[in-house]
This record gives C-alpha cells, structure tokens and sequence, in this order.
C-alpha cells in the first residue's frame, strides 16, 4: 500500500569555510538534509576544512558514553581529500608537526571525482579540500576529534585523536556498485548502505527497512507536488512510494537494512 513519507526541511549552515554552490547563498558551508534515522549532510568548503578523526563505538562508549561515528562521501565537484598518512608515523611525530604546524607535509592527498564514493570508517583521518563538494552520510553521532587546522585558532584533541587515529598509509576502500532494483548499490558497511537511483520517468520505491532518499540532480513528482534538489525525505518500513521526473536520487539506509524491494 502507498502511504505518505515523511519530508524534511533542508538547514542551511554559515561557516567560516563555506562556499557558495550550495543555492542557499554564500558562506554557507552545510546543509543538513535529515537528522534520523542517519545524519546526511551537503558540504560545501572554500577552503581546506580541519584535519579530523571520529572514534569507533567501543572507544567512544567507554570514553564518551556515545556511539562512535563512521560516514562516506559522494563526490559532487572533483578535487583534493586528506585520507591517512603518506607513511607510518609514531604517536610523538603526529604531536610535534600537529603543534609546529608541519602535520600537512605528512598527510596523504587523493584526489577524487564527481560521483567516487569515499569510505571514512573511524580511526582514518580525513578532510575535505577546497571546492570539493559533497553529499555526506554518517551514523548520527558529532564525535569528532581534531588533530590539525591549519593554523586558524579553535581547540585541537590531540591526545584523544592520537587514541583512536590510524597512524599509517591508508588505502582507500575499494567500491565495486552492484545492480538492485530500479539502481545501484554503492556502498555497504555495518553501520550503513548507500544507494544510487537514477529517475526516468515512473519510479516505485518500497521498502523494509527506514529508507532516506535526496534528490540531487533534476526534478521529480512526489505526491502531487514538484520537487528540486536537496528535496530529501523518509520512507518507514513498510512504505511505499511513486515518483515521476528525471532526475537523480540517492538512498541511505541504517545498517542491518533489508534489500529494497
């Protein structure tokens, strides 16, 4: 049966880095796009934003009392990430270059394209770089230690960070998308599963498990009503949806999630 979803409206943030390709003017870094069951996001930086870890669940149980925080990117503007290290440091090197302000000559740059998908488990230090926009979605925690921001003047967690911090080259996690019904699969992890769901025409969605979805590109017809980009909204188990449009969606589960149906 088709019941109604569930919409959410965008929250566009000011920041500091922010840019201004986001349509909700400039200066305006993040666009949270929903807040459950995962939190996704729109970022969009001018400038390289601060070099971060998140903890995993069991170190932010015991330390924070808080689940841990695990997300991904979908790269919507290619250019520069941060993901690791260029070679294996000790725990006293990271301290010393993060205080000397010297921590980016050991950093690993990856340059990314428009539609990659970047896994960011805890433990790998990351960051975003200038112009570099993307659709970001994250188990819904704000545990994030940072461990390097370029000099500008706002409270570093190095010991914490050096806790919980993979200290040496990481590799990107390989993507392989595989076909599901009317899409792709993305990416699957414990924690979440991201999908992607070109519209071209009629589109029946249902699910079994919470399913978000954000339209990124085009137009499409939800419920009587027309919709543009960054239009996002629930689907509960259960639910089920038709869409018209051309355009393009993408899907966040939580993890555990049944296939779409």
């Amino acid at each position: 049966m088709l019941t109604p979803m569930r919409p959410f409206a965008p929250k566009p943030v000011a920041r500091i880095w922010g840019g201004s390709a986001l349509g909700f003017g400039p200066g305006v870094g993040e666009v949270w796009l929903a807040e459950e069951p995962l939190l996704l996001k729109l970022l969009d930086p001018a400038e390289w934003l601060s070099v971060q870890v998140h903890p995993p669940h069991p170190y932010a149980l015991r330390v924070e009392g808080k689940p841990g925080k695990y997300e991904a990117w979908y790269v919507l503007a290619p250019g520069e990430i941060v993901y690791g290290f260029a070679r294996a440091l000790p725990p006293e090197e990271v301290r010393r270059r993060a205080q000397e302000g010297t921590l980016g000559e050991v950093l690993r740059r990856v340059r990314v394209e428009r539609g990659q998908v970047v896994y960011l488990p805890a433990g790998v230090v990351h960051a975003l770089g200038p112009g570099v926009r993307v659709y970001e979605v994250q188990t819904p925690s704000d545990l994030t230690y940072r461990l390097y921001d370029y000099g500008r003047p706002r409270e570093l967690h190095l010991e914490r960070a050096l806790e919980v911090a993979r200290l040496r080259p990481t590799p990107l996690p390989p993507v392989r998308p595989r076909p599901v019904a009317g899409g792709e699969l993305l990416l699957k992890t414990p924690h979440f599963r991201l999908y992607r769901f070109p519209l071209q025409g009629e589109r029946l969605f249902r699910t079994q498990r919470p399913l978000l979805l954000t339209l990124l590109e085009g137009e499409a017809e939800v419920c009587g009503e027309r919709r543009l980009p960054p239009f996002t909204f629930l689907l509960e188990p259960g639910e089920g949806l038709c869409l018209r449009g051309e355009g393009l969606f993408l899907g966040a589960s939580p993890g555990g999630s049944k296939p779409l149906q």
